[in-house]
């Protein structure tokens, strides 16, 4: 009983604690994933032709525009720190549908660059799921009691 009494009993983790650069790290997280999906419809005709083969136009169609939305808001609320949590979570599909659906094709080589990004990107927003989203976000500004 006493060695559990002895156990350094240290506060919960905050995430206001966390150092500016991960907070720099997270802005441009966001920006990429937005990025990404503006260009994700820019190019959605090639993303078509790609998936054409064995599904209907329709179905594509909704799928290029529900990934792309996902990432130009979830980019956007990483960016900013706006239910952080919840937009790394609505991100983890699409990069794992990346990884395993689209990036295959080119190989698993070291020139696949695309394959790389997919992985460091998730393990980015995997970081940042359990890191929590930073001082300098909204989450901390407004959801958080001050003491």
């Amino acid at each position: 009983m006493n060695i559990a009494h002895k156990i350094n009993r240290t506060s919960p983790r905050n995430s206001a604690r966390n150092p500016v650069w991960m907070d720099g790290l997270r802005v441009l997280l966001g920006l990429f994933l937005f990025l990404k999906g503006i260009f994700f419809l820019e190019y959605s005709s090639d993303v078509l032709h790609i998936f054409s083969q064995g599904q209907d136009f329709i179905s594509l169609h909704k799928a290029t525009l529900f990934t792309s939305a996902v990432h130009i808001i979830g980019g956007l609320m990483i960016t900013f720190g706006v239910l952080t949590r919840l937009a790394l979570l609505c991100q983890i599909p699409v990069i794992l549908g990346s990884m395993l659906i689209v990036n295959p094709t080119s190989g698993l080589y070291l020139d696949n660059t695309e394959l790389w990004l997919s992985v460091a990107v998730l393990g980015l927003l995997l970081f940042y799921m359990v890191m929590g989203p930073g001082r300098y976000s909204v989450d901390n500004k407004v959801f958080r009691k001050l003491k």
